[in-house]
């Protein structure tokens, strides 16, 4: 049974497919709601700029251990915002907090306050707004940001093409082993990580680093992009879809740092991890193969590594992740889901 055919109360439905069984209706004629589709809306104050809005919400034992430190939740809770802008080629400019506290501990907030001021320097937003309300059950937080681009530039997830060349940033999968490591540190001796390593995977799952750099880059030369949240693998699939082609990555083309490579050479397991776990937030990108030098050229000039992974293919062609040998990778689980 397929998601789409889930019926409701049977306990498969999927994140995706709540939004379309339920919320998606709400939006039709909504045109800036983008088919609730992209992980943003879009709306045009003047013929010179766009605006797009994007939010996501964190839940403590959910989305970030509990007794992490709030400098780090409050990084990442508007790191996660500014991925998503910058994946749609948006710069980050204002954001609205919307904060759930079991309990006002004057410590806690100091240093919550600490982590978003750090945040939004790095980013280049401020806060502009938001509520802060009591709850007897676990800190949630959502923040809404808002980024600005030039009309009619926004790169949406839908606009990829067969003949693609697919692209990533940075490395992927090192946040899923640093979560992996905050939960059981031991897992360090397995994988035969030194100090830095182990460090470097745990601040990746502490503190996301979108490439902010990348969001011109994209306007100029993506036909689609998203950013990679819920795991390289499902987020192939959902470009994939929304874009209304298929796709192919080889796997050993996928970047991976120096302390990834090292867990996987010592826990071939790790690649499930790796490929699937998600936190990633770096950028997923369908370049036209005419264009994929001056993409590659105009991101080393700004410091962002890029590696191409993959190609999309024509409607119905499916997706598929290959080994070096060229054979068909199949994952338990190709993407991470509340629901599931």
């Amino acid at each position: 049974m397929s998601d789409k055919d889930a019926p409701a109360g049977s306990g498969e439905s999927s994140e995706a497919d709540i939004i379309s069984r339920y919320f998606a209706p709400l939006a039709q004629g909504a045109g800036e709601a983008l088919g609730l589709i992209d992980d943003a809306a879009l709306i045009s104050p003047d013929s010179a700029t766009d605006l797009v809005l994007t939010t996501d919400g964190l839940v403590a034992g959910q989305h970030f251990v509990e007794d992490s430190n709030p400098r780090d939740i409050a990084f990442k809770a508007l790191a996660v915002n500014v991925s998503d802008l910058v994946a749609k080629g948006a710069e980050p400019y204002l954001y609205l907090l919307t904060l759930a506290l079991p309990a006002a501990d004057p410590v806690w907030l100091e240093q919550f306050a600490e982590g978003l001021a750090e945040a939004q320097s790095s980013f280049g937003c401020r806060l502009a707004g938001g509520d802060t309300v009591a709850t007897s059950g676990p800190l949630t937080l959502s923040i809404t940001a808002i980024g600005r681009l030039p009309a009619n530039e926004m790169v949406k997830r839908s606009g990829g093409a067969a003949g693609d060349m697919l692209y990533v940033s940075g490395s992927i999968g090192d946040a899923a082993l640093g979560l992996a490591l905050t939960q059981d540190a031991s897992m360090a001796a397995a994988w035969q990580l030194d100090e830095a390593q182990f460090e470097c995977l745990v601040t990746r799952y502490r503190r996301p680093a979108p490439p902010l750099a990348l969001a011109p880059i994209l306007r100029r030369f993506a036909h689609a992009a998203m950013d990679i949240s819920d795991g390289l693998i499902g987020d192939f699939d959902a470009l994939c879809r929304a874009s209304g082609t298929g796709g192919e990555i080889t796997l050993e083309h996928v970047p991976l740092s120096q302390a990834a490579e090292r867990a996987m050479l010592h826990d071939k397991s790790t690649r499930e991890r790796i490929m699937t776990g998600g936190d990633d937030y770096q950028v997923l990108a369908a370049v036209p193969l005419a264009q994929c030098d001056a993409f590659e050229a105009a991101s080393r000039k700004a410091e962002i590594s890029v590696t191409r992974i993959g190609v999309l293919s024509k409607q119905g062609a499916g997706i598929c992740a290959r080994d070096a040998s060229g054979a068909e990778v199949l994952f338990e689980r190709p993407k991470f889901d509340h629901f599931r």
